[in-house]
């Protein structure tokens, strides 16, 4: 009973965090997008872009899949259906998850034409304190890309563990929650 009361409440506490991984382009990717564009920028602070609560983040690649991003944060099939009603992010785009505290507070899709994240991601995720981003711009047959790297050097990250085996996991630290 404890138990089901618990995964009920870890699905209320999901499902409530900010979504817009079915609305196409998110918010945050627009804005990233729209600084990196923006004349003489050099650096864009993730951070400030924001209006939620984050400690890390995570981009998946491009066309992820819901199954790819449920199974990463450990939410089973019903719960994660009603955060990202999308079946595939399409090719230009990802899924990006922003967490604090083990908790998801936000997922949307980010277009690709708003900056690749020209980086591999640690395991953990990329600490919002190294979220300061380098913009390069390249420029190709298609037009110009725009790259984000970190401007300093990747943070080490705390290695999380899954409960009782010692596994590493991304963002291991998100509850398992079953609908």
């Amino acid at each position: 009973m404890l138990l089901r009361l618990l995964a009920l409440l870890l699905a209320v506490t999901l499902a409530s965090g900010c979504s817009e991984a079915m609305n196409g382009t998110g918010m945050i990717s627009k804005r990233l997008g729209e600084a990196a564009r923006t004349p003489g920028t050099t650096e864009i602070d993730l951070g400030e872009l924001t209006t939620f609560g984050w400690d890390r983040f995570y981009a998946f690649g491009p066309g992820a899949t819901r199954e790819e991003v449920c199974r990463f944060i450990h939410a089973g099939r019903n719960v994660c259906g009603r955060i990202i009603r999308v079946e595939r992010a399409p090719a230009d785009h990802t899924f990006i998850v922003f967490a604090l505290h083990g908790q998801i507070t936000h997922v949307e899709q980010h277009a690709l034409a708003n900056g690749l994240f020209d980086f591999a991601f640690p395991e953990s995720g990329q600490l919002r304190s190294a979220s300061l981003f380098r913009v390069r711009r390249s420029s190709s047959g298609g037009g110009e890309v725009i790259l984000l790297e970190p401007k300093a050097a990747p943070h080490p990250t705390i290695e999380a563990t899954e409960p009782g085996t010692g596994a590493r996991e991304p963002f291991a630290t998100f509850q398992r929650v079953s609908a």
